[in-house]
């Protein structure tokens, strides 16, 4: 399992000199596949506390021939 910070650059002058404060808005978790799983994604952001968010490759979508679509 690997952590990743997720941050958002904030600017600010400081005795004249311009600097880069970098805030901390969540975590991205990374799980390696095992035999039973694949690798998968979790995000964590500070602004919903209680929200585990699951994140998926983003694949195509199976397009059906129009005879077969389904209202």
């Amino acid at each position: 399992m690997k952590r990743f910070n997720i941050v958002v650059p904030k600017k600010y002058s400081k005795n004249g000199e311009e600097k880069v404060a970098w805030n901390n808005i969540g975590t991205l978790v990374y799980f390696p596949a095992t035999e039973n799983k694949e690798e998968g994604y979790i995000l964590e952001l500070n602004m919903f506390p209680n929200v585990t968010f699951k994140v998926f490759e983003q694949k195509p979508r199976e397009t059906k021939p129009k005879d077969e679509e389904v209202f």
